[in-house]
């Protein structure tokens, strides 16, 4: 009942109306971005639970840590929590019992996930979107 509600005030507000367009109009390129962040993502967690599970397994054996490459599920939730910018926790366990060479990857996965392909591309389809359309704000002071 809400939502109707919404697309109603959309029609007859015209600014409202556009903003949405822009947003549908941009929906087209956003979806190319996801297919290939998910594919970052993939490429990630599968390369992380290859390169890690087993000295996780030797350094913790039963009392695993809570973020771990022990399996797809896990690796997935790490590259996920780099991505969101919080790796220094998962990066320290996983030296811990990996060694120095999960510093490269955990940098690597953070500058080409978070700064390459989620901020740089976003933000350019976003500016596409919105170039498109003239906006024009009056502001009574």
């Amino acid at each position: 009942m809400f939502q109707l509600r919404v697309f109603k005030l959309a029609r007859s507000w015209q600014t409202l109306n556009m903003l949405i367009r822009i947003v549908a109009g941009t929906m087209g390129a956003l979806g190319n971005l996801i297919f290939v962040l998910a594919i970052v993502v993939f490429i990630f967690a599968v390369m992380g639970q290859q390169l890690f599970r087993d000295g996780y397994i030797n350094e913790y054996g039963d009392d695993m840590p809570r973020w771990s490459f022990i399996d797809f599920l896990h690796s997935f939730m790490i590259i996920f929590r780099v991505l969101c910018g919080e790796w220094i926790e998962s990066m320290w366990s996983c030296t811990n019992s990996n060694g120095p060479a999960c510093v490269p990857f955990f940098l690597l996965t953070y500058v080409i996930g978070n700064l390459v392909v989620s901020y740089n591309r976003f933000s350019y389809y976003f500016h596409i979107g919105f170039n498109d359309h003239k906006i024009y704000i009056l502001v009574n002071v």
